[in-house]
């Protein structure tokens, strides 16, 4: 048995959800370790034991003691348009990383686990699934195979990022870990034969990131509700103020992703959970570009507003956070249209489809009537096109952003800001590479089409754009600081 601890951060206008009380400055939750697959529904919830190593200080990249990577069966990387020598992809054949834990046993002991659990499934989908099972069991000696014809457009998009794996036999752990991570939340897409059936294998997950929310939520709806009605009233101080609270609160919404911390587990997203996200501080940003954002968003405002999106990541209280910035970017004016990019098919266990804002909007007009509105305008919103709901496979797949389709860039290029949401996002925007923690975060990702506004809580062993004074007061201070999800960053980038 283990303990995750989360701690709480350093207040940040946390006076202004004064209806929320203050949560205790660290909670502790318990869990059992799963010993792997054994049925469907019943009422245990297996979760995993954490094991991270611990980092030091790095400028360049992660100290890992003395472990290092065996050989990397990472023959092809579309070539990065600003810089020649790209530094290494990460890998999950390193003992001790957070990259090996999750390769190695989370993927099979928690999260698969759980789809066992939580579904009934045909002796057909049970029979894909144990035999992806086995393969996980001995993931450093499995080989990988192409994605069977299950229907999905995608398939031929993933033969072609698998098939230099493929060829060279390459397992599960000395493949590139974005790419077998992804590549593994397709393989039960495969499975369960969902683009047959549309069944959402994580559905259960993503109720519970909502039912379990219930009072967090009802309290952030009730707040925007006091809020949204008074743009007309506020002078551009206030107004200011207003977008950054609600960029923040989309950003450490992140911190209760679902495929590192359960629903229903023995700590519910409650008052304490809200409360956690809504004290990060200035103290727990290791790079805020959050008022240059600020500056944008009045700026697009007093143009009379404009285009912007969000590449949304977690379902459940995350998504309910990126829903409430979303209204607030278009009922301030600041927004003519908020696109919300979405996944093309369940992945990540929380990532979150159309059907998913569908749902939480409904979810938030059941509540009370000091929250129920904000739910019944976001439903008009979508009716009116104000917001829109694209789905698409890119998203759900590994390739480095400086890699994106065409038909994705020339749509991009139509928006004066791009909010990426999470860690996934984030290590495809990187390229899941291990960059000098310091080089400058429009070195690597000035290659975006657009405006762009990464909100990522660190949750994976990489990095960029933040000062060595940073780093050392992250990694003096926590040792699993890259892996936690305690430490944030809002970077900007415009071409």
């Amino acid at each position: 048995q283990v303990t995750i601890l989360i701690s709480s951060f350093p207040t940040l206008f946390f006076e202004m959800f004064a209806s929320i009380s203050p949560v205790a400055s660290r909670t502790c939750v318990s869990f059992t370790a799963s010993k792997g697959i054994v049925g469907r529904r019943n009422n245990s919830r297996p979760t995993q034991a954490i094991t991270c190593a611990g980092f030091g200080m790095r400028t360049g990249v992660v100290s890992r003691g003395n472990a290092s990577p065996r050989s990397s069966t990472r023959l092809r990387v579309a070539k990065h348009p600003l810089v020649d020598d790209l530094p290494p992809q990460l890998i999950s054949n390193v003992p001790g990383t957070w990259a090996y834990d999750t390769m190695s046993r989370r993927i099979r002991e928690d999260i698969l686990s759980r789809v066992f659990q939580e579904n009934d499934f045909n002796p057909k989908q049970l029979a894909e699934l144990q035999a992806l099972d086995k393969e996980l069991q001995s993931a450093g000696s499995s080989e990988l195979r192409h994605i069977q014809d299950d229907g999905g457009p995608d398939i031929e998009t993933w033969k072609t990022i698998m098939a230099q794996y493929v060829d060279t036999n390459s397992n599960w752990l000395d493949t590139p870990w974005l790419t077998a991570e992804f590549y593994f939340y397709r393989r039960i897409i495969e499975a369960i034969g969902y683009f047959e059936n549309k069944v959402d294998p994580f559905q259960d997950q993503k109720d519970l990131g909502l039912t379990s929310a219930r009072t967090p939520i009802e309290a952030l709806t009730a707040q925007l509700q006091t809020v949204v009605p008074t743009f007309g009233d506020m002078d551009d101080k206030q107004m200011a103020d207003t977008l950054e609270l609600f960029v923040l609160t989309a950003l450490w919404g992140n911190r209760m992703d679902l495929s590192l911390w359960p629903a229903g587990g023995e700590r519910s997203r409650k008052e304490d959970a809200f409360g956690d996200a809504l004290k990060a501080g200035e103290a727990a940003l290791l790079a805020s570009d959050v008022l240059t954002v600020v500056e944008e968003l009045m700026a697009a405002r007093a143009a009379g507003g404009k285009r912007m999106d969000i590449i949304v990541d977690n379902a459940g209280f995350e998504l309910l956070c990126d829903l409430c910035l979303a209204d607030v970017l278009v009922s301030s004016g600041a927004a003519s249209t908020v696109v919300l990019q979405l996944k093309g098919h369940p992945t990540f266990v929380s990532d979150a489809l159309a059907k998913d804002v569908l749902a939480t909007a409904d979810f938030v007009s059941s509540l009370d009537p000091s929250s129920s509105p904000a739910g019944a305008r976001w439903r008009e919103h979508i009716e009116s096109g104000k917001w829109q709901l694209p789905e698409g496979f890119y998203w759900a797949q590994p390739n480095p952003m400086w890699d994106m389709p065409e038909e994705v860039t020339e749509d991009l290029k139509k928006s004066s800001m791009v909010f990426m949401k999470g860690d996934a996002n984030y290590r495809r925007l990187l390229g899941d590479c291990e960059w000098p923690l310091t080089k400058p975060f429009s070195e690597v990702a000035g290659y975006f089409p657009a405006p762009l506004c990464a909100l990522r809580t660190l949750k994976a062993e990489l990095g960029c754009g933040m000062s060595e004074e940073s780093v050392e007061r992250a990694s003096s201070s926590d040792a699993e600081w890259l892996t936690n999800g305690r430490w944030g960053v809002v970077q900007f980038f415009k071409p």
